[in-house]
């Protein structure tokens, strides 16, 4: 076992933050400071409930609580702890950590790390903290080695029999769920990430993870159709499903669902039962050519007595009003519980403002609008003359329940000034209309006359009462903002610069070889084949433009093992 010398040398080289102490003006010099002393247990307690890293920095800093990191209950080994070391350094840390661990039980064992050819060790520290009653196990592993193989790391079984685990979050390893687990019955959190996910395995674990309560998937593969029922689910509440590339349909039958969340290209998407959903967030993809937004049309109507909604232009763009018969028809349709309305528009084609009003005319008691401009500039061609200007001109709506109104991106621009001229006019009761100035440099604003608009703006409030307030983006001190946040893409930037990299003509060249090689030997599963010799090629990821190309490949990969392959080649 190793002493706790040898990890002094580690200990110490774990940066401190520095921690400013503001102190008040107005005390006088004869105040004395009363520090308040505690019973050793009762600090013991509470530094065990701390991160090991902040429980060695505060060691440290006192010989009083020196060793009082080997009974942390939180064994954090994430991003933060591993900066600043080694590999080799940041494994020997933790197995002295755990060969020095006093206390009886762990909270969390969270792990970020290189586990390429470590499965061995891995295994060793799961079940180690298995041992001692982990409630939380987070496993995130970077993007190296063989994504086909199913990642670097396979979850030993020992995971799927263990009853104490609450929260589970999975990033790049294989997840091989039994049919029938021992244990995770006392499941309530399950977080996928970059992970082959099967109907299979979702129907396992609704089917045995009775105290479910938040299912998050992203960036997981091999999901065509999914599909879930949770009717024997008492506590299932949220579900978030983002950016995973082969989806073409959802199917959600969840009587106790009250959130749900999805980012990605637009597919069919059907909610059967979901009658206590509260909020809902779809954030579509713009679209890179064309795209069937009508998909979007029925999905109102299931959706129709939610309280938040936060949509993307492209869903918006599919409940525009199109001509039938020659006739411009608007949809009927009515959000009549929506309290906030949380526009992103992110990639829109055509939008202009009569297509926003269109729409918040059907939400008649909404409190709060939030809309995310971005760069985008509105459409006021020939389509907005013709025909949406007179209607957005006569609409002759009063939205009596709106009190909050927010544009982030305002370039104060004609169009969207007139989207706010709009806005006062017809919310009699509205308390506060916050404009925030575009967050990139690059994007031009109108600043001239902008006094004169500011008092334009003022003469069009319906209540004298409403505040108007401008601020920069980076300096927004407005205090209003949406529940849902705006998704983040920091987290694809590392995969985004590996993705330029691979070229999908190559990708086709390597598969054609690996066809005529299939030719001289006897290949038992074509597939596994084709998928091992690209993913030597090209290890994880797999190009992000490329998935499409891959599944044709693959299942084209069976007529060619049987022999009518010239074609494929030729066209290739």
């Amino acid at each position: 076992m190793a002493s706790r010398e040898s990890v002094g040398g580690i200990i110490e080289r774990i940066p401190r933050k520095r921690v400013k102490r503001h102190y008040q003006c107005n005390t006088s010099a004869n105040e004395t400071n009363h520090s308040v002393n505690l019973p050793n247990d009762a600090l013991d307690k509470i530094l065990a409930l701390l991160p090991i890293k902040k429980a060695m920095q505060i060691g440290i800093l006192s010989r009083r609580f020196n060793n009082s990191w080997i009974f942390s209950r939180r064994l954090d080994f994430d991003d933060e702890f591993a900066r600043g070391h080694t590999t080799e350094d940041f494994i020997s840390f933790v197995n002295k950590v755990f060969d020095l661990h006093s206390s009886p039980t762990i909270l969390s064992f969270r792990l970020f790390f290189d586990a390429n050819g470590e499965q061995s060790l891995v295994e060793k520290w799961i079940k180690k903290s298995i041992e001692k009653g982990v409630e939380e196990i987070e496993l995130c592993f970077y993007v190296i080695g063989n994504y086909f193989d199913g990642g670097p790391i396979r979850l030993i079984s020992d995971v799927y029999d263990v009853e104490s685990i609450k929260i589970l979050k999975l990033n790049f390893c294989q997840l091989d769920l039994p049919p029938k687990p021992k244990g995770l019955q006392f499941l309530n959190t399950l977080v996928l990430k970059r992970i082959f996910v099967t109907p299979a395995l979702i129907d396992t674990l609704f089917q045995n993870c009775m105290f479910l309560e938040t299912l998050d998937i992203s960036q997981c593969y091999r999901i065509f159709h999914f599909k879930i029922c949770t009717a024997n689910l008492k506590k299932f509440k949220v579900l978030k499903v983002g950016d995973c590339p082969e989806i073409l349909s959802i199917e959600i039958d969840a009587p106790t669902l009250h959130s749900i969340h999805y980012r990605g290209h637009i597919c069919f998407i059907k909610f059967t039962n979901i009658p206590k959903a509260k909020d809902v967030m779809l954030n579509f993809i713009p679209p890179k050519g064309f795209t069937e937004t009508f998909l979007a049309r029925d999905i109102v109507y299931d959706i129709h007595h939610i309280h938040v909604l936060t949509i993307t232009s492209t869903f918006l763009e599919g409940l525009t009003p199109k001509f039938v018969n020659g006739i411009l028809k608007e949809m009927k349709f009515s959000f009549w519980n929506l309290k906030e309305f949380h526009l992103i528009m992110e990639g829109a084609l055509y939008c202009n403002p009569y297509d926003i009003v269109s729409f918040i005319k059907n939400c008649q008691h909404l409190e709060k609008i939030f809309i995310d401009l971005n760069e985008f500039n509105f459409s006021s061609g020939s389509f907005w003359e013709l025909h949406n200007r007179e209607p957005f001109e006569q609409c002759c709506v009063t939205l009596y329940s709106l009190r909050i109104i927010k544009l982030s991106g305002f370039k104060f621009q004609k169009d969207e000034i007139l989207l706010v001229k709009f806005f006062l006019e017809k919310a009699p009761c509205l308390q506060k209309l916050v404009l925030i100035t575009p967050k990139s440099r690059r994007v031009k604003v109108n600043t001239q006359n902008l006094e004169a608009c500011h008092e334009y703006l003022k003469s069009w409030k319906s209540t004298r009462g409403a505040e108007i307030a401008v601020f920069e983006h980076s300096n927004d001190r407005s205090s209003v903002f949406p529940t849902h946040s705006k998704p983040s893409r920091e987290n694809l930037k590392p995969l985004n610069n590996i993705y330029r990299k691979i070229d999908p003509i190559n990708l086709r060249s390597l598969t054609i070889k690996a066809h005529v090689e299939m030719k001289d030997k006897f290949v038992v599963d074509p597939v596994a084949f084709l998928e091992s010799r690209i993913s030597m090629k090209f290890p994880w990821p797999q190009p992000r433009k490329v998935p499409n190309l891959l599944s044709q490949l693959f299942v084209r990969t069976y007529a060619i093992w049987r022999g009518h392959d010239d074609d494929f080649v030729d066209s290739a």
